[in-house]
């Protein structure tokens, strides 16, 4: 494999930058509708593509099933390339690297039967019907994927990588007379399926929720000063700043480049933000990113400070800057972009507890359901929330709407608490390319004078 890959990549003779994947993913799926098995299903699909770039024209890809006839594939994406208008495209070259990474897990979910996978699920579905009164529907999916990767390209570099990801979903649906909430949680690693055994307490915990928000009055909205829990803070950077921070959206964009200048102050003093695609363990990393660049934490923010972006080859070329380590795709059948890896705000230095102390009248919100951005713009949907009340945490509420401009919002934090913590259940989608992980962490922060809606959003 590794020499017949660097063989063809020496194939060039135009100054083509190549790049070949080949790809094996190994799959399973569980989904429980109401403690019935509704879908099982898995397989192993083995694919690859063959992408070009001319230094004349421009990019020619092309993604292909099985492993079989690469060599012909190669020689007809360089014919084909040659063949397009001028583009004026380049990418950023790199020193070869030749490297295997596999992540080690305790029980390598491949080698279990199907039974034992579904047997586990029907036990979580039935203790969630049982957690709580007024269920009226329940559903448990489990998902597990291996991906066995090798990576060529005309630097030289040669990558093999093995990389797990099991997944665990529960959704609880309540319903009394006319009024109806959904509550989901679960959890998703890096891993074996030693990630999904012992989930029996978040089973019964997402069945409580669900039927704990029935009761739960709405947030009547208004301008206040807001908590966001870990969950909350992280989808929020990750959505509405770490997205303006790839750096294929700035090249696109007038406006987005004269809004993100580096240098320049858009947040409070006391915020850092970073994606990190080389820590250990976690979704969102690998030793390389998909185009063989080394990973590494690139700060985005730094007290206050917009101090960097995410490039791949491509857009580092472009704006003149070096590649960040963030080309990634989530499978074989799309060509790499710049994506975010691991995203998170940094911690502070004080407690948790001194967020609330000082809020008379105010709203901890928490976890995550949707929203919406348009470039500087937000609204955002909490799962759920509670009161706080002459510094202390109240009343749950629901239907909680927050929405404003994100730069003028990042200047309302005025505290970040020191209880870190990273968030790895769900996916992140752009452009046609959906579910890729993307681990986001954050403390606990505070946010004075956020405009909170008390409906929900649509």
């Amino acid at each position: 494999m590794k020499s017949q890959l660097l063989e063809l990549v020496k194939i060039p003779q135009h100054g083509e930058y190549l790049e070949i994947r080949l790809e094996r993913i190994t799959s399973a799926l569980i989904r429980l509708q109401n403690g019935l098995v509704e879908k099982v299903q898995s397989g192993v699909e083995e694919g690859g593509y063959v992408r070009v770039l001319h230094p004349k024209t421009s990019w020619w890809f092309n993604t292909f099933s099985g492993w079989n006839g690469v060599r012909e594939r190669v020689e007809v994406a360089l014919h084909s390339v040659s063949l397009l208008p001028a583009g004026g495209r380049g990418v950023t070259r790199a020193e070869p690297v030749e490297a295997a990474w596999k992540c080690e897990v305790k029980e390598d979910f491949r080698y279990l039967p199907l039974d034992t996978k579904v047997k586990l699920m029907q036990e979580y579905a039935q203790i969630m019907r049982e957690s709580a009164p007024f269920l009226s529907h329940c559903s448990v999916e489990y998902r597990d994927e291996w991906r066995e990767i090798y990576i060529a390209n005309s630097d030289g570099s040669f990558l093999e990588m093995g990389k797990p990801d099991v997944s665990l979903t529960f959704v609880a649906v309540a319903r009394k007379n006319d009024r109806l909430e959904v509550y989901r949680n679960g959890v998703a690693e890096r891993g074996g399926f030693e990630v999904v055994r012992g989930q029996e307490s978040l089973a019964q915990e997402v069945g409580r929720k669900a039927g704990a928000l029935l009761e739960a009055p709405s947030f009547e909205g208004g301008m206040c000063d807001v908590v966001l829990d870990p969950v909350l803070a992280g989808v929020f950077i990750h959505e509405a700043f770490g997205h303006l921070s790839e750096a294929d959206f700035i090249t696109r964009n007038e406006k987005l480049q004269k809004m993100m200048l580096l240098g320049k102050p858009i947040a409070s003093p006391l915020l850092n933000v970073f994606d990190d695609g080389s820590l250990e363990g976690l979704r969102g990393s690998s030793p390389y990113d998909d185009e063989g660049i080394p990973t590494r934490r690139t700060y985005l923010i730094r007290n206050g400070y917009l101090t960097g972006r995410l490039h791949s080859r491509e857009t580092a070329y472009l704006m003149q800057e070096f590649p960040t380590g963030n080309a990634r795709t989530v499978s074989y059948h799309f060509p790499p972009v710049v994506r975010m890896s691991n995203t998170a705000i940094e911690e502070g230095v004080i407690d948790r507890e001194e967020l609330f102390r000082d809020i008379d009248r105010g709203l901890y919100a928490v976890e995550y359901i949707g929203g919406n951005t348009a470039l500087e713009l937000f609204t955002f949907s909490a799962a759920y929330g509670y009161r706080i009340e002459n510094g202390k945490i109240g009343e749950m509420v629901k239907d909680i709407v927050l929405s404003g401009n994100l730069f003028r919002t990042l200047m309302q934090i005025d505290a970040v608490a020191s209880d870190f913590r990273w968030t790895q259940i769900g996916g992140c989608g752009k452009g046609e390319q959906m579910g890729l992980p993307t681990p986001t962490g954050s403390p606990h922060i505070r946010l004075r004078g956020v405009l909170v809606g008390g409906h929900k959003s649509v």
